[in-house]
Order: C-alpha cells, then sequence, then structure tokens
C-alpha cells in the first residue's frame, strides 16, 4: 500500500509540473499577408511570439499596384518602409516599436541614399540594425526585415 501511494504521488507530481510548465507557454501565432496575392506564399507576413512580432523581409513593392516602386533606392526604400508600417499597424505595433532592422542592399555603395529615407522613419526611436549587400529578389535595390514589440 505504501509503494502504491508513492508512485501515485510521484506520477501526480509529473502529471502537475508538465501541466503547469505547458500551460503558460507562449504559442507562435503566425500571420499570413493581408493581401490576396500573397496567400500563396512560402512564409508569413509577420510571426507574433510572445509580444514580439518579427516580419518577413520586405522589399520596394507596392502590394497594392503589384509592382515595384520607381525611382531607384530612395523610391524603394520608402516603399519598403511603408510596407513595414503597414504590417506594424495591422498587428498593434508602429515604427517606434521596432527593436532590430535588418537592412540588405542589392549594391552597397547606395548605403547613404537608403540612410537619407531611412532616418526620415525613425525619428523618435534608433532601432540597432546591421546592413550588407547581397543579390535580391525581383530585382529589388533593398529588402528590410524587422523584429519589434507590439504596443
Amino acid at each position: 500500500m505504501k509503494n502504491t501511494a508513492l508512485k501515485l504521488l510521484l506520477i501526480l507530481s509529473i502529471v502537475l509540473t508538465v501541466s503547469c510548465t505547458n500551460k503558460n507557454k507562449p504559442v507562435p501565432n503566425y500571420i499570413k499577408s493581408e493581401y490576396e496575392s500573397r496567400h500563396n506564399a512560402p512564409f508569413s507576413d509577420a510571426v507574433e511570439y510572445n509580444g514580439l512580432l518579427f516580419l518577413t523581409g520586405q522589399i520596394g513593392k507596392d502590394h497594392k499596384a503589384g509592382k515595384m516602386a520607381e525611382g531607384g533606392i530612395q523610391a524603394e526604400t520608402r516603399q519598403v518602409l511603408n510596407n513595414i508600417k503597414d504590417v506594424l499597424e495591422l498587428n498593434s505595433s508602429d515604427l517606434d516599436h521596432v527593436l532590430k532592422c535588418t537592412v540588405i542592399l542589392s549594391d552597397i555603395h547606395d548605403f547613404s541614399a537608403m540612410n537619407e529615407v531611412y532616418r526620415t522613419f525613425f525619428t523618435k526611436n534608433k532601432p540597432a540594425r546591421t546592413t550588407f549587400a547581397a543579390n535580391l529578389v525581383a530585382g529589388a535595390k533593398i529588402e528590410i526585415e524587422v523584429v519589434a514589440v507590439k504596443k
């Protein structure tokens, strides 16, 4: 009887530990795009996890018009940051709550021109940032991904 009671107590202790541990564990929320044309994309526009938003990289494509912004690096940078702003606002955040930006340029020589536009979007808080050059999809000159906090 004593052994059985100890076994039951041990099992109950394990069950309670597991159920309490799993109860408070945050679950990721995978958020698809609001744009119909992107619903079959193999990625989410954003993933929310534990109060953070991880946005997929945005290029300078105007999703409403279905084409890349015209006018070079500055026009594309403006469109990228407006795309990011839209996704953040749809998910209860904004540019003031961005913690980290990763900027990818197709040509590192566009750094100064990109920065001129970038500065106009981040006037209050300056997120941590990494910038590098690489080949980008769709002939894009820039791609930016961000991590932000929900408001």
